[in-house]
């Protein structure tokens, strides 16, 4: 009963804020949430209704019971600051205040987080999750967008929802200024809808479900293994474990080394606003989300050659998936115990080469092409790290150091291609994925061959994977069309297009939605409200168009007959 309250209670502040406008130190608001924090506390502490003994509901909601324990102590310290440690009433009771806040923010994140996935696991069917978790995801974050806390500005709910849509998708297409819009708990909310959006709420509903105190039934864990891609129930807490490992490592490290490096510049007003800077682009660029809390995106970074290199780097390992990255290191700690390692994994070593091979090719295009256009009057150090980032940005991740507008045509093509074919599966990115490409190419080879069997290092992919791969690029194709006419048909007025744009710049912008890249020639500013919402479909469409085939085909029905073979020609 008491954890039914605070929930309403948590909800109830909430709508307060978003109504009224109400400023966080608001007494009000104070006032909400200390009952809130005190409704969550009495549910640890008072038995309920079930007769459960103290030490028992401890055990069962160990998380919950920690972060209250820490409240406790929190709260003990700041009454003891403020009539022992020499600190004004006024600025013990803000910190305290904070610490409530705070307390409730987390413990209300796992309630709803566990109850939903409990909902979502054991209701509703598993190819309907991804669209389901995502609309959600979206729809908070809408709302948070629209508090007066959250902006600097009014910000309209379309366009509140185009950048929680874009940022839940990883996109980074916008039309609002991230960081001149948007306030230090506006940019927050941007940052955790990446996050969720990169790794996928149910990345986060099983965390909770199988490691922090969460039940899980044989009908729930069935739904996750399918959600998750997983082929077996046992490998989803390898598979979470090495989703949590991967990302606080890399995030960790990628802000650790932006830091050191744009310390020193002192293009912050402060070190803790260069910290929020490091942090902010780090998880960004490994979420592959390209975005940026600066006006021009990354182009004043041009001329930092450790920028473009971390940047780079990071987009490439959010990009990899992380079964490749584990793979990784296990071959590199069989390295150094001196033991035969390699990838036995045909996924990883296909991931792998056909990222380099996209990556070479487009650096030598970029540079056979932009040597002396965008990148004219560049040393050569900062003409080739530049290249290496452009030439990683397009597949997905959106930062650009040099003008997009500006690139000459046969670049622009290239990255369109790069667009569609993304990141790898399992990563952060989008796209119809690297393998699918690389399985369909393959099979172009076997039929060329007149083989009827599409092997690969001395293994035979099966035909179900070719299907899939084979429905996803036409789906994907589908997808783009749509989105394409849509923009053609509403953007265009009675003058033609606005701002001298043509038709390849919508191209260009329908394929950098659908590959949740980022990119754009200066189309999505000028867009109208019924072109950001084709944009805003084809984000959505094609962040979880993949993840929904990818479900849907995971197990099929056994049919127990056959029909008569036809021939279709072909060609």
């Amino acid at each position: 009963m008491l954890l039914r309250s605070a929930r309403m209670g948590a909800a109830g502040l909430v709508v307060l804020a978003l109504r009224y406008g109400l400023p966080l130190r608001s007494a009000v608001v104070d006032v909400v949430t200390g009952i809130v924090a005190a409704c969550f506390l009495l549910s640890v502490i008072l038995p309920d209704r079930s007769g459960r003994s103290f030490p028992d509901r401890i055990g069962e909601d160990r998380w919950i019971s920690l972060f209250s324990f820490l409240f406790l102590a929190s709260v003990g310290v700041c009454i003891a600051l403020g009539l022992c440690g020499g600190r004004s009433p006024s600025r013990a009771l803000s910190l305290g205040m904070a610490i409530v806040g705070g307390y409730v923010a987390i413990v209300s994140a796992k309630v709803v987080t566990a109850r939903l996935g409990s909902w979502l696991t054991s209701s509703v069917r598993p190819l309907l999750i991804p669209p389901a978790t995502f609309l959600f995801v979206i729809l908070a974050g809408t709302l948070m967008l629209m508090m007066p806390q959250s902006t600097r500005a009014h910000v309209p709910p379309l366009n509140a929802a185009f950048t929680a849509t874009s940022a839940t998708c990883v996109t980074g297409l916008i039309v609002q200024d991230t960081g001149q819009d948007f306030t230090g708990l506006g940019q927050a909310a941007i940052l955790l809808l990446i996050q969720v959006g990169g790794l996928g709420l149910m990345t986060f509903v099983a965390l909770f479900a199988l490691f922090l105190g969460h039940t899980v039934g044989l009908r729930e864990s069935l739904s996750l293994s399918m959600v998750m891609d997983s082929e077996f129930v046992a490998d989803l807490k390898r598979t979470l474990s090495h989703i949590v490992f991967w990302t606080l490592s890399i995030e960790a490290g990628g802000a650790l080394l932006l830091y050191m490096i744009w310390h020193p510049l002192g293009m912050q007003s402060s070190s803790l606003q260069t910290v929020w800077h490091a942090v902010f682009h780090s998880v960004s660029a490994f979420c592959n989300a390209g975005f940026s809390l600066n006006a021009t995106n990354m182009e004043a970074f041009s001329s930092s050659p450790a920028t473009c290199a971390i940047m780079g780097s990071l987009i490439v390992l959010g990009g990899l998936g992380f079964s490749v990255l584990a793979g990784l290191s296990t071959a590199f700690i069989g390295r150094l115990r001196r033991e035969r390692s390699g990838f036995r994994s045909v996924h990883a070593r296909l991931v792998l080469i056909v990222t380099a091979v996209l990556l070479g090719a487009t650096m030598i295009l970029f540079l056979a092409c932009e040597w002396n256009n965008t990148l004219g009057g560049m040393p050569t150090g900062d003409k080739l790290a530049n290249t290496f980032l452009e030439s990683v940005t397009p597949r997905t991740a959106g930062f650009n150091t040099v003008p997009t507008a500006e690139l000459s045509p046969a670049v622009r093509w290239g990255f369109t291609a790069l667009m569609f074919v993304g990141a790898s599966p399992g990563g952060t990115g989008g796209g119809v994925k690297t393998t699918t490409v690389a399985l369909l190419l393959l099979t172009a080879a076997a039929m060329i061959r007149g083989r009827s069997t599409v092997d690969l290092w001395g293994r035979r992919i099966a035909p179900l994977d070719i299907m899939r791969a084979a429905s996803v690029l036409v789906l994907a194709c589908l997808v783009f069309a749509g989105s394409f006419l849509a923009l053609l048909v509403t953007e265009r007025g009675d003058q033609g297009y606005p701002d001298g744009l043509a038709p390849s710049d919508y191209m260009f912008e329908s394929m950098s939605a659908f590959g949740t890249v980022g990119l754009s020639t200066g189309v999505t500013g000028t867009l109208t409200p019924t072109g950001r919402i084709a944009i805003m479909l084809t984000m959505f469409l094609g962040r979880i168009g993949p993840l929904m085939l990818a479900v849907a085909s995971g197990r099929f029905l056994a049919v127990r007959y056959t029909y008569p073979q036809a021939r279709v020609t072909i060609g």
